[in-house]
């Protein structure tokens, strides 16, 4: 899932936080004043969850699994000669930095909710 050598980049990994904390931080703040962090919790865990199944289909491309779907379908739409080996070669370069910020995210945002949710309510 994670290899020991891939760092998560801070620009591109601040980048996701802003976005995926932006709909519960709007959602908490034109909620009633007693039911903010309530709202917050159980939004960030919603985001988690989508970010959870994102996160492994994207695993499942990272490792490769549905390079033979991707292979037949970009063939037929650009009509590109390349052979299957040389494609699939020129993919797993493009892989070797890859990190899945969504199957990331989507575990930290799943034990903040726990948290907050255990230790506040």
């Amino acid at each position: 899932m994670f290899k020991a050598g891939k760092r998560p980049k801070p620009g591109t990994l601040l980048a996701h936080l802003l976005v995926t904390l932006a709909y519960p931080a709007a959602r908490a703040l034109r909620a009633p004043q007693g039911s903010r962090l309530l709202v917050f919790t159980d939004t960030l865990t919603v985001i988690a969850l989508v970010l959870l199944v994102c996160g492994i289909v994207y695993a499942l491309v990272l490792r490769g699994d549905l390079d033979i779907s991707e292979y037949i379908f970009s063939r037929g739409l650009s009509r590109n000669g390349k052979s299957y080996a040389a494609w699939k070669a020129d993919k797993k370069e493009e892989r070797e930095e890859a990190f899945n910020y969504p199957l990331f995210l989507g575990i930290v945002y799943l034990i903040v909710s726990a948290v907050i949710a255990w230790g506040f309510y």
